[in-house]
C-alpha cells in the first residue's frame, strides 16, 4: 500500500515496516512521510464472537480475528492492514498492549516471517534471541545486555526474516522493555524511562530506552533457550531438541495448529534448518539478578566476543 503526505495518522517504523496508524503509540520510533507498508485503522468490527468473555482467537485462511473482553477486537484480512475496534473508553495505551503483542505477531506470521516469543539483542554485529517460558528472565537478560553496552532489538515478539541465500535477520521492533521493579533496581545503570505499569493485573512495568536500541536489522547468530542453574554457561543441543524448542516458543503455537494455518510446513522446515545448523543453544543463567553478568560473559565467550568491559561489572553493583 502506498502512502501520501495527505494521509492522516501516526507514522512509525516497526519490524522493518513503515506503519501508518490511527492508534497513537509514542513508544515506537517515528517514520518519515513516504511509502506505507502497513496501515492500522479504526473501524467497527461486526463478528459473531465480539461479546464473548476472555480472549477470543479465530484463524482462517483469509482472516484472523482476535478480541480481548477488556480491550476490544482486532482483525487481519490483508497482510498490509490491521483493523482495530476498541471498546468504549479504552485508551490507545491499553489498545497497544495486544496490538504490539499477539496481533502484530499474527500479522508478521502472515507476512511470511518466523515469529518467536522471545527477546532479542545485537552484540558486536551478532543478532541473538533469548527464548524461554514466562518468568524465565528473557527481558531481564536483555536489559542486562543493554546495561553491558549492547543494543536491544525487540522484547516479547521476535521476527526472523529469511532474506535469501543463507542470510537470516532479526528485525528491529522498538526500544521498550517489560521488567519487574526488582530487576530494574538490580541492573543499574540503565538508560530507562518508566512508562507505567502494564496493567493493574500485571506486576511488570514498561520502560522506554533512552539509548541502547538498534534500529537496524542484525544477522542471526544464535537462539538461546534460557535455563537456571548454579553457574552460567552455554551448551549445545541436538537438532531434535533444538527443533522442539523452536516449536515450543513459536509465537503462533499459543493458538494451536490453527495459529500456523497453511504456513505450518514452512515454519517447520525453517525451524528444522536452524536447529540442524546449530543455531539453538542453552544459556544457563544463575539465580539472582546480581549474578546475571556471569551469563553475559558466557554469551560473549560463545560468540567469541571481547567482554563489554567495566559496564558489565556494574551490573548488580547498585
Amino acid at each position: 500500500m502506498s502512502g501520501s503526505a495527505l494521509e492522516p495518522g501516526f507514522r512509525y517504523r516497526l519490524f522493518g515496516l513503515t506503519v501508518l496508524s490511527e492508534i497513537e503509540m509514542p513508544q515506537l520510533p517515528a517514520a518519515p512521510v513516504g511509502r506505507v507498508d502497513l496501515t492500522i485503522s479504526r473501524t467497527a468490527i461486526d463478528h459473531p464472537r465480539r461479546r464473548e468473555p476472555g480472549v477470543v482467537a479465530e484463524f482462517g485462511p483469509a482472516m484472523q480475528y482476535l478480541a480481548w473482553e477488556t480491550v476490544g477486537a482486532f482483525r487481519i484480512r490483508r497482510a498490509d492492514l490491521i483493523e482495530v475496534d476498541p471498546n468504549a473508553g479504552v485508551s490507545d495505551a491499553l489498545v497497544a498492549l495486544p496490538l504490539l503483542g499477539s496481533v502484530m505477531a499474527t500479522l508478521l506470521h502472515r507476512r511470511g516471517l518466523l515469529v518467536l516469543h522471545a527477546s532479542a539483542a545485537t552484540l558486536g554485529g551478532h543478532g541473538i534471541a533469548l527464548l524461554g517460558d514466562k518468568g524465565a528472565g528473557k527481558s531481564t537478560t536483555a536489559a542486562a545486555l543493554v546495561a553491558a553496552g549492547y543494543a536491544l532489538l525487540s522484547d516479547d515478539v521476535v521476527a526472523l526474516a529469511f532474506t535469501g541465500g543463507n542470510r537470516i535477520e532479526i528485525l528491529p521492533a522498538y526500544g521498550q522493555l517489560k521488567l519487574w521493579d526488582k530487576a530494574v533496581a538490580g541492573l543499574a545503570p540503565l538508560p530507562l524511562r518508566e512508562q507505567g505499569q502494564l496493567h493493574p493485573a500485571i506486576a511488570k512495568s514498561q520502560y522506554g530506552l533512552a539509548t541502547g536500541f538498534s534500529a537496524e536489522a542484525a544477522p542471526l547468530s544464535r537462539l538461546y533457550v534460557l535455563g537456571r542453574g548454579d553457574t552460567a554457561g552455554v551448551t549445545m543441543v541436538e537438532p531434535g531438541e533444538g527443533l522442539a524448542a523452536l516449536l515450543r516458543y513459536a509465537y503462533m503455537a499459543r493458538f494451536g495448529e490453527a495459529g500456523f494455518g497453511p504456513s505450518m510446513a514452512a515454519f517447520f522446515g525453517r525451524a528444522a534448518a536452524l536447529a540442524s545448523a546449530g543455531k539453538v543453544r542453552i544459556l544457563q543463567v544463575p539465580e539472582g539478578v546480581q549474578r546475571i553478568g556471569q551469563a553475559i560473559a558466557a554469551l560473549e565467550h560463545d560468540l567469541d566476543l571481547r567482554p563489554a568491559g567495566e559496564l558489565r561489572a556494574n551490573i548488580g553493583a547498585m
